[in-house]
């Protein structure tokens, strides 16, 4: 089976020190002109928020909560600035099997996510091509966009 039958693209996941700065610059480079809430999901440790531009590409920007942040480290690291791609799916575990079949092992457990109305998310690694690949166990949820004057 090819897992890509049964995923649906959501979102590239860019990691930023700070979610107002992050939103500026894809708004002043990537005519990035709607933007979700921010989400502070203590549960991963993150800050989000998600933007969309004419070009119709998702971008979810990253900020850590904290230094105990998983991603903290590409923060004082600056690498894996791009860092990830997601994927709406309709079952973690199925698709992840199919994952494991193609040389991917899981970075860590599905855990809820405060963006995603506490719809579990779980983190792949492809062992193959050293990428990040999301999986979003929400079939039926879109990003709720608005025009935001104030960046």
């Amino acid at each position: 089976m090819i897992v890509g039958n049964s995923m649906r693209f959501d979102h590239l996941g860019i990691v930023v020190q700070d979610l107002g700065k992050g939103r500026s610059h894809f708004s002043r480079v990537y005519g990035v002109d709607k933007w979700t809430d921010e989400f502070n999901d203590e549960i991963n440790g993150v800050f989000v928020q998600f933007g969309k531009g004419g070009g119709d590409i998702c971008y979810e920007l990253v900020a850590p909560i904290n230094d105990k942040s998983p991603i903290y480290n590409v923060i004082s690291r600056n690498m894996n600035i791009l860092n990830h791609i997601a994927y709406i799916v309709d079952e973690i575990n199925v698709t992840a099997d199919i994952l494991f079949d193609n040389n991917f092992m899981a970075l860590g457990d599905a855990n809820s996510a405060i963006a995603y109305n506490m719809r579990k998310i779980q983190f792949f690694y492809s062992k193959e091509l050293n990428y990040i690949l999301e999986l979003i166990e929400a079939p039926e949820h879109s990003h709720d966009y608005r025009l935001l004057t104030d960046q």
